[in-house]
């Protein structure tokens, strides 16, 4: 059996488990806590099932990436991060730390490059799993990659090469061609004006590729879509370059230094007394101090669901 690495989208993480606890977790300082409460459940349910040998948390940068570089309005319609997350962000660091798990943040990229990067660099060493619900990372589906989506009540999708083909209706690596052609309003990727996803999937599947559309656009029917595919050529070479993973991101790692052997039992322990995190100190078989103020963080059954 090959040994596996884990890499985790890490703010894609920490998002959904803010969005899914109400902002009413607070710690005993008054700052507020669900995002890292629900991340760290999320953590430790995904240890427990996939039980790595090597883990990795991709993170994004602080610095623009080369994408705003390429076109200004790259994400820009996206609004700030919330104070209440903001703050929660270095407590993630302290959780990532105390579970003995490696971090790689490389300024300019973003945190799918570097997940990317380290699919690609450490392709048939290891079975990796990439767990995220981001679309953008399916193209690294197949090749010993699996997609893991988390799902309610801590369920998850695995999405391998098949399966997200079964999905697009086209193979996973022409993600960024579709994107090119439809777009994506998420990361205000334009595509070309007027193709939507019914459109952009049949030339996919009839040409291939956004560059085997333009060298066969005399073949492309009807006259009125050939038309906005001239108008938008530019437009959609630069939509598919926004919408690729860079699978060679400059940094060096070592998949030894990725290795899990285990969490750190004191800090973890440390880390969630100091959060109050009662409940997911029993559920690691540490024993509760009953001297510590507070009741503790309390969640319930449907709470947890939406992790």
């Amino acid at each position: 059996m090959n040994k596996k690495l884990l890499i985790i989208d890490t703010f894609n993480f920490l998002h959904r488990a803010y969005h899914a606890l109400p902002k009413t977790f607070r710690g005993p300082d008054g700052q507020p806590t669900n995002a890292i409460y629900g991340f760290t459940s999320m953590l430790i349910n995904v240890l427990n099932q996939i039980k790595p040998d090597y883990v990795v948390a991709a993170l994004d940068g602080k610095e623009p990436t080369f994408r705003v570089g390429e076109f200004t309005a790259y994400k820009a319609q996206r609004k700030p991060m919330e104070d209440d997350l903001q703050v929660q962000i270095p407590k993630v660091f302290e959780i990532l730390d105390a579970f003995n798990i490696r971090q790689i943040v490389v300024e300019g990229y973003e945190a799918d490059d570097v997940i990317g990067t380290m699919a690609s660099k450490f392709k048939g060493k290891v079975d990796i799993v990439v767990i995220s619900n981001d679309r953008d990372l399916w193209q690294l589906a197949g090749n010993g990659n699996i997609i893991m989506v988390p799902g309610k009540k801590g369920e998850f999708e695995w999405l391998g090469e098949k399966e997200v083909d079964a999905k697009l209706g086209f193979e996973a690596e022409k993600i960024a061609d579709y994107k090119g052609l439809r777009g994506d309003p998420s990361d205000n990727i334009p595509g070309v004006f007027g193709v939507g996803e019914v459109t952009a999937t049949k030339l996919l599947q009839k040409f291939g590729s956004l560059e085997e559309i333009y060298k066969n656009i005399e073949k492309v029917e009807p006259e009125s879509l050939k038309n906005k595919l001239l108008e938008s050529y530019e437009q959609a070479l630069m939509s598919k370059k926004l919408a690729q993973l860079v699978l060679d991101v400059p940094f060096q790692i070592d998949l030894e230094e990725c290795k899990y052997s285990d969490l750190n039992r004191i800090k973890v322990k440390e880390v969630l007394e100091k959060y109050n995190f009662k409940s997911l100190i029993k559920r690691l078989g540490f024993d509760v101090e009953d001297g510590k103020k507070g009741k503790g963080t309390e969640v319930s059954d449907k709470q947890l669901s939406l992790l």
